[in-house]
């Protein structure tokens, strides 16, 4: 019988699901929808993980049985009680070892470094900040409320600029003609109407663009991607004094869209901010999926610490693999 590793992450649009050997080779992989119980109700999330797992074992040939242990790190488990909404998951898929259910920046973390010992900032469609010490993690709320929020900050501030230059109280600037494109207006009038009256709600999609304006010298974009790329660093500098790593040469993880884009002005703002405050930073872009973090984590489990010669082939094998 095969003894293997279970790895869930699970986002607002995706969730990937590993398989891994306790030699750290990859034994199958699968992606489906998203598994953000907030989003898609707990119901649904369940029989999307349900179905996942099945798939991936069915993949390898195998049964719940030849899993040793497993992590599903998953978005919208912001607080303790939230881990207990899928213990009917655990139970219909017969998951009898080691499991665990996390948040997804955990898992993050840990793909970007083993110990899963550091900080990691998510600035994705939304925001998360997370920290682990040896003894202690914690986590933000994950809200955008005094915290930063990924591309949907991005592209509300966007809004607020634009409606500010309508006001006459900010500079032109390219947003106003990029938020209208976006939304098939002409008039500036008609479009704060149907964003009062009708709904109207910009896509965080629109954030690959403002950084694009950002790049080219626009004023305005410049000035909201600091405002967003700062937050992210006060976050991560809050969270590094909580988890008591102060003054340590800390990792610290970027992950999400906003942190890969390659976006200089994000970049260097968020840099400079970080280490401004603590100059013993240290930080990485991650650059494999944040489901192997999720199995590394899974492999602590029932290692007491991964071996590593587990965590080289496992690595080696992802980063040839690519994203799933």
């Amino acid at each position: 019988m095969s003894k293997v590793f279970l790895g869930i992450d699970g986002g607002g649009t995706k969730t990937h699901a590993v398989l891994v050997d306790l030699a750290g080779n990859i034994v199958a992989s699968a992606a489906n929808g998203g598994a953000n119980w907030e989003r898609t109700g707990i119901k649904a999330t369940q029989a999307s993980l349900v179905e996942i797992v099945d798939r991936v074992l069915s993949l390898a040939g195998l049964t719940a049985a030849d899993i040793v242990a497993s992590t599903f790190a998953l978005a919208g488990i912001d607080w303790e009680s939230d881990k207990e909404l899928f213990s009917p998951t655990t139970v219909e898929l017969g998951l009898k070892t080691d499991t665990s259910f996390i948040n997804d920046s955990i898992a993050a973390l840990f793909a970007g470094n083993p110990s899963g010992i550091g900080c990691v900032s998510i600035a994705g469609t939304g925001g998360k900040t997370s920290g682990r010490s040896a003894t202690q993690t914690f986590q933000t709320m994950g809200m955008d409320l005094g915290e930063g929020g990924g591309a949907g900050q991005l592209v509300s501030l966007a809004l607020d600029y634009v409606a500010r230059i309508h006001h006459g109280l900010e500079n032109q600037s390219k947003l106003t003609k990029l938020v209208l494109q976006e939304t098939g207006f002409t008039d500036e009038t008609l479009f704060f109407k149907a964003v009062a009256r009708d709904s109207l709600r910009l896509s965080e999609d629109l954030a690959p663009r403002i950084f694009d304006l950002a790049s080219e010298g626009d004023a305005g974009s410049i000035s909201i991607v600091a405002t967003v790329a700062n937050q992210h660093a006060d976050d991560v500098s809050a969270m590094i004094e909580k988890v008591g790593l102060s003054g340590s040469q800390v990792q610290v993880i970027r992950a999400g869209g906003l942190h890969t884009a390659g976006c200089v002005n994000f970049d260097e703002t968020f840099e400079k901010a970080l280490k401004s405050k603590h100059p013993g930073a240290i930080t990485q872009i991650l650059d494999i999926s944040p489901v192997y973090g999720a199995v590394v984590h899974a492999a602590h489990q029932h290692f007491g610490q991964a071996p590593t010669d587990f965590l080289k082939n496992l690595f080696e094998q992802a980063r040839t693999k690519g994203d799933l």
